[in-house]
């Protein structure tokens, strides 16, 4: 390969100062846009490098404790059932050892879809009784349920005519009928504009200008049919797929930065663009800084912040992390174990509910 086709990778498009001329405003607006949008590449390309590995780790060394501590749970579970089921157990036992069940259950169910435990959570999810009121307090109850809910200010002795709340009901719920129609053909209305107007800027944005420019420039500049070289149609073939993807993801930056790597007058093309050129890619640059800030703040409250909350760092933070989680895993699997042992003993599981506190 010629060594004018070895690629700079750390080159960035950037303005720099003459001898007698100093950088204007827009040109360094430019380069510190150039710099953030370079820097913050970097935090996610860091962030989805260790992402990943933790992922990958997390499958490899913790899911299996997490699937053997499932197992043993959902043994202990089938096992203080069977108790429950077969032994004797004094009143207030017996509740607390069935709350216990369902509350195990429930755990196991919700936060890891163990499906084997799904019959003894329904069968222990019994409806709870309600107290009986009073009343006088289930005619207050009543009386403040009709007014905050249908906004109805009724006397209780009023509902003897029946006829006459029956219409005052009725015209109550048409109004709010009429009134949720309204607020529904209006969020439809807004909706099918909004959806057009996205449409449209979709069509008109999705590929600037100004990254369409200097793809075109490239393009020819690096399209491989029109080289003879062997080697280097070979190299032009690998900078088109590049080049090809910053186009396709409107990645202005990466394009001008492709630009700079493959095109050596790339400083005098910079100098060369004019005032308002220079202010459109800025605004395109800001607006990509924008979009990275976001993707940023994702890996903080997106779906993979708690995997890197929970695994994620530098190197000896994620073995910290790792140790620690498979740790604790152990020890729970060691506690289950004992647990599955003692209490195939009644009077073991016994001793275990008196001590719940009421």
């Amino acid at each position: 390969m010629s060594s004018d086709h070895q690629p700079k990778e750390n080159n960035l498009p950037q303005f720099t100062p003459q001898e007698k001329a100093s950088l204007s405003d827009l040109q360094h607006q430019f380069n510190a846009s150039i710099q953030t949008i370079d820097h913050l590449k970097g935090q996610l390309a860091e962030r989805a490098k260790i992402t990943e590995a933790a992922r990958a780790r997390v499958q490899k060394e913790v899911q299996p404790l997490v699937r053997e501590m499932v197992a043993n749970r959902v043994a202990l579970v089938r096992l203080l059932d069977e108790v429950y089921q077969t032994e004797e157990f004094a009143r207030l036992e017996r509740e607390n050892l069935a709350t216990f069940i369902k509350d195990q259950a429930s755990y196991l169910f919700h936060q890891y879809q163990a499906e084997e435990v799904s019959e003894i959570l329904h069968r222990y999810s019994t409806p709870v009784s309600v107290p009986k009121q009073n009343p006088d307090q289930a005619k207050a109850e009543t009386q403040q349920l009709l007014r905050n809910v249908l906004g109805l200010d009724v006397n209780l002795e009023d509902l003897t005519d029946l006829e006459a709340f029956q219409a005052r009901l009725d015209k109550q719920m048409q109004e709010e009928q009429e009134k949720r129609d309204a607020q529904k053909a209006n969020r439809q209305k807004a909706k099918a504009q909004q959806a057009k107007q996205t449409k449209a800027k979709v069509e008109l944005e999705t590929i600037s200008k100004a990254s369409r420019r200097l793809y075109t420039t490239l393009a020819k500049l690096l399209h491989p049919d029109r080289e003879r070289d062997p080697q280097a149609r070979l190299w032009k073939e690998e900078a088109m797929k590049k080049v090809t993807i910053a186009y396709h993801q409107d990645d202005f930056f990466e394009l001008l930065r492709l630009q700079m790597e493959f095109m050596h007058e790339q400083e005098q093309i910079l100098a060369q663009v004019p005032e308002e050129q220079l202010a459109y890619y800025v605004k395109l640059l800001q607006e990509q800084i924008q979009e990275l800030e976001d993707e940023h703040s994702n890996y903080y409250m997106g779906p993979e912040a708690q995997l890197y909350r929970d695994f994620g760092g530098t190197p000896k933070q994620m073995e910290t992390k790792f140790r620690s989680a498979k740790r604790d895993l152990r020890e729970e699997i060691q506690q289950l174990e004992f647990a599955l042992s003692s209490f195939r003993d009644p009077a073991a599981v016994r001793d275990f509910v008196k001590g719940f506190k009421k």
